[in-house]
């Protein structure tokens, strides 16, 4: 008989306030990314207090436009209930696409008031956005939102609201993310043109939901392509590279990356192995000397 696995919804109760697994993993994943955000601050040598400002502005600015976002989805309902729009604790509801909007409209407005470069705050906004992206996914995982497509695997999960056993779609996509989040942090750290980071964040998040949109419940393919499409246009533009010329050096780079790999693994492992032969003639009371010999 295969075990299946059920979700938790409500992570904890005290009282008659339930404690949902979504709402806590997407605070946590908000101060995930604002710590993200001030290490970045640090270690590009930015004010710190600023930065942080500028990052619960820019979060407010988001939680309002996925606000919005979702009552405007679902203009049907809330036209008839318009008192429920404000009170969200008992008509829940955020629009992811919303708060991208919101964020980076207010993100723009407030870089532009103080003069400060729009494309170094996207580049620090985005690794924090990531960031943010791996722990919301754990909580849709547990909460049961965004839902996989129906599947009888043994690892497949009860969802909330749907019927039938789904793919863990959300773990999965979480895994990915970090992924991304190690592989832009090490680029952030580094130097870089203003925009890259931006650009990669782009890329690994197209990426990611196109290798996880087929198995969703619901495809977004065009979106996505879209996302991939723009941060490979901006990363070009940054950076100044040609499209063409990497394809056509393509090859040779990955050739010769194989080979230094190749090499450096045997060597390591040639330093390991004749370690190891020095250890076992110790045994024995054999002891190898490599200094020269005096001649006298």
């Amino acid at each position: 008989m295969v075990a299946y696995l059920d979700m938790f919804p409500v992570l904890f109760s005290l009282g008659n306030l339930s404690v949902s697994s979504f709402g806590v993993f997407l605070a946590l994943g908000f101060l995930l990314g604002i710590f993200l955000i001030w290490r970045l601050a640090r270690a590009w040598d930015l004010d710190e207090e600023k930065v942080l400002d500028l990052t619960l502005l820019t979060l407010i600015g988001g939680l309002i436009g996925a606000r919005i976002y979702f009552v405007l989805e679902n203009f049907q309902f809330f036209s008839q209930h318009l008192f429920g729009i404000l009170v969200i604790y008992k008509y829940p509801g955020f629009s992811f696409w919303g708060g991208i909007i919101g964020g980076v409209l207010t993100l723009y407005f407030l870089v532009r008031k103080k003069k400060d470069n729009f494309l170094q705050a996207l580049d620090i906004a985005s690794v924090g956005v990531v960031g943010a992206l791996v722990l919301s996914d754990l909580g849709c995982f547990l909460g049961g939102c965004g839902v996989g497509a129906p599947n009888n695997l043994f690892f497949s999960v009860n969802m909330v609201g749907v019927l039938g056993k789904r793919f863990p779609v959300q773990v999965l996509e979480a895994l990915l993310f970090l992924f991304a989040l190690s592989r832009l942090w090490s680029s952030a750290t580094h130097f870089h043109q203003r925009g890259k980071i931006l650009s990669l964040s782009l890329i690994y998040f197209g990426a990611v939901k196109l290798l996880t949109s087929p198995l969703r419940a619901q495809n977004e393919f065009l979106l996505f392509f879209v996302f991939l499409f723009c941060g490979v246009y901006i990363f070009y533009k940054v950076t100044k590279r040609k499209l063409i010329s990497d394809l056509k050096n393509l090859p040779k780079e990955v050739t010769m990356e194989r080979l230094k790999k190749y090499w450096y693994n045997q060597k390591t492992a040639l330093v390991w192995n004749l370690r190891n032969l020095k250890k076992i003639l110790r045994r024995f009371n054999v002891r190898l000397s490599w200094k020269k010999s005096r001649q006298y």
